[in-house]
């Protein structure tokens, strides 16, 4: 089900009146949310609501087994169950491929004919985001910063609770436990909830999808007939296209939040005018970069152990989290730019961030940075690493013209440059009065910006491009 389709606006629409109806009956607010999630994510393969379950149940019973336990090894042993679990299902799901052609590739290298048929394994939407969230409670209890609730019930809402489970952002069992455990469910912020739902739908509909479909989609499936300007747009578009995807679809997501009640911390936060990597990091999927930060970097030691320790740790830590959005090599060295760009910063002088830098040096660093960024998503895009190349090779072609491009597709590409840089929280107060006219009105409004999104944006709704991870 995707968010911006009428299925999913009738859904939402039944949805909020069920929570309205069951507001003062916590239990069976409860209950009627694990159910719309079930439906929710069913809506693609009924057949994987499967996995949840398992993640669910394994978890649930494995943070109370954590907590009720002095026993070091026992205490240890259920958390293998649960990270087993949890690793288990990624890597038979998302990975076995990957691991089986590059096994075969390694094979074929050594002079060993060998070959694998497809293993034909459907990737489940969301796997990787809804996992990296139950292992994360387990992690916390195991670490005793958390104490892990005895309500199933509760433990399967925060697994499953619909608006951000196939795409994040990640969030964390003590945040959103202790939000439920208020059962204080009225609607929080419908003025704030209104601009992320209407910017997100922007965003994905308008800019990433528009500038997907008209400029990046035809560069990076055929580069040799681009020429160098196209392909530098397209590569400029792809950047674009993803935050607006991706910001998009959180955006949306915490706005429904709002609306059921609950206050998810922001995804995003102007990435693209970060002066560094490390500061790219702190603004790009921030749900994510933190996890891998407090249960990956840190777990192997992080900045503990001197900088060569330091520097194995960071690159390790982005290899992974290259290899958790997607079982390829492209996503592998997508990771590597990233981690050796953040390993130099920290022991190159001059490299890492610099508060007392002049204004025209910020501009210098912010275009460096950015262009970096950009370099590594023509990995994260092309299908392998063949197209990758070939994209950087057509960036050599003429540079005099980009005859496929329009003036709508320009216009996109600073709308995507302003977002950046346009200062947060000029139109609050605006939304803040939207929000005091009546209901009628805000659903009004909310139906005509429906409408001219639509009209906006290209036939069709392209799913989510966070969906494939």
């Amino acid at each position: 089900m995707l968010f911006p389709t009428v299925t999913f606006a009738i859904f939402l629409a039944l949805v909020l009146a069920v929570h309205t109806v069951l507001l003062e009956r916590p239990t069976a607010w409860k209950a009627s949310m694990v159910v719309a999630s079930a439906v929710f994510y069913g809506w693609w393969d009924w057949r994987f609501l499967s996995l949840i379950w398992i993640s669910t149940i394994v978890d649930f019973t494995a943070g109370r087994a954590i907590h009720a336990c002095d026993d070091p090894r026992r205490r240890r042993l259920w958390l293998w169950v649960s990270l087993g679990t949890n690793l288990g299902m990624l890597a038979v799901f998302k990975y076995a491929g990957f691991f089986v052609d590059s096994f075969v590739d390694l094979l074929g290298g050594l002079g060993m004919d060998v070959s694998a048929g497809p293993l034909r394994i459907i990737l489940p939407v969301g796997i990787s985001f809804y996992t990296f969230q139950t292992m994360s409670y387990t992690i916390d209890v195991y670490r005793r910063v958390l104490a892990p609730t005895d309500r199933l019930l509760d433990f399967a809402l925060f697994v499953g609770f619909f608006p951000q489970l196939v795409a994040g952002p990640i969030v964390r069992a003590r945040d959103f436990l202790a939000q439920l455990s208020t059962d204080d469910r009225a609607p929080l912020e419908t003025g704030r909830a209104g601009r992320l739902i209407i910017g997100g739908l922007f965003k994905k509909v308008v800019l990433a999808d528009v500038l997907g479909a008209q400029l990046v989609d035809g560069v990076f499936a055929d580069p040799g007939g681009a020429t160098g300007l196209e392909t530098l747009l397209a590569v400029y578009g792809y950047a674009f296209q993803i935050y607006g995807d991706f910001s998009g679809y959180s955006d949306i997501a915490i706005g429904i939040a709002l609306l059921l009640g609950f206050r998810f911390p922001a995804n995003f936060d102007q990435p693209y005018r970060a002066l560094s990597l490390q500061d790219f990091w702190r603004r790009w999927h921030i749900s994510l970069s933190s996890w891998l930060r407090d249960y990956l970097y840190i777990g192997l030691g992080g900045n503990r152990g001197g900088r060569a320790r330091t520097a194995r740790n960071l690159l390790a830590t982005m290899l992974l989290g290259g290899l958790w959005h997607g079982a390829g090599w492209t996503f592998v060295l997508w990771g590597a730019i990233h981690g050796v760009g953040l390993v130099a910063e920290r022991l190159v002088p001059g490299l890492g961030p610099d508060p007392g830098a002049s204004r025209a040096g910020r501009v210098v660093r912010g275009l460096l940075v950015f262009h970096v960024v950009c370099a590594a998503w023509v990995f994260f895009r092309a299908v392998d690493l063949d197209r990758a190349f070939d994209v950087f090779a057509a960036l050599g072609g003429s540079w005099a013209s980009a005859p496929s491009v329009g003036r709508g597709v320009v216009a996109l590409l600073l709308v995507g440059a302003v977002t950046q840089l346009w200062p947060t929280g000029r139109f609050d107060a605006w939304w803040d009065r939207a929000a005091r006219l009546p209901v009628v009105v805000q659903a009004a409004g909310l139906a005509v910006a429906f409408v001219l999104l639509d009209a906006l944006g290209p036939d069709g709704v392209a799913p989510f491009l966070y969906f494939a991870f």
